[in-house]
């Protein structure tokens, strides 16, 4: 059996552990509570990025909708409106709506086409364009303009250009009316190929078979 001397010196031992364990517990909470707290990045904000341009709706004709950066429903739009990075603008049945990207871009939306403003950086400037007929008029500026349609990516270098996009269909046409563009596509085998268009030449897709015509 222990000893009455040994019992004391073990129990002493113990409360000391106990003690030590629960003053490092202290030390811990209150340097926690000492450090600032900063939140995590998100990968969404409800303002689009500083260097972003903004447009605005300079004519509105007939049904024209807008799907804002933070919502999923389109909402009438009206003269005026502006537009900013990651919005939708769509137009309905015999309808118009012209954007305008003052120093940059002018685009003209035709009846039932529909446009996302995916990226409005100047030096990545990239749209979407699900439908519809739609004309790009771009500035002397010094900066692209990037269309995505289907598997197909446009880019404006200069002048104006008249884009087309049968969804339904898989079929692009894109006319080139000023100056000149470049396209790139991944065909069926993954291999990507560009293609140069100048003015007054006429560009048939065939999403499906992805492959580009040509035209004089």
């Amino acid at each position: 059996m222990l000893s009455k001397n040994t019992k004391v010196l073990s129990l002493a031992l113990f409360l000391v552990g106990i003690m030590g364990v629960f003053g490092v517990r202290v030390w811990q909470v209150k340097k926690a509570r000492s450090i600032p707290f900063s939140p995590q990045e998100s990968f969404f904000s409800l303002q689009p990025p500083s260097e972003a341009l903004t447009g605005k709706l300079i004519k509105v004709e007939g049904e024209v909708k807008k799907e804002p950066r933070d919502g999923e429903e389109f909402k009438e739009a009206g003269k005026g409106e502006k537009i900013l990075d990651g919005e939708k603008l769509a137009t309905g049945e015999d309808s118009q709506a012209v954007v305008e990207f003052p120093d940059f871009a002018h685009l003209a939306l035709e009846s039932d086409s529909e446009v996302t403003f995916v990226h409005l950086i100047p030096s990545s400037f990239l749209i979407k364009q699900t439908s519809g007929s739609i004309n790009y008029r771009l500035s002397q500026n010094g900066n692209p303009l990037s269309v995505r349609s289907l598997h197909l990516l446009f880019t404006l270098e200069e002048g104006e250009s008249r884009i087309t996009v049968d969804e339904e269909d898989g079929e692009v046409v894109i006319e080139q009316l000023l100056g000149e563009a470049k396209m790139a596509m991944v065909d069926l085998e993954n291999k990507t190929h560009v293609w140069q268009l100048k003015q007054s030449q006429r560009a048939l897709v065939d999403d499906e078979e992805r492959t580009v015509e040509i035209e004089e």
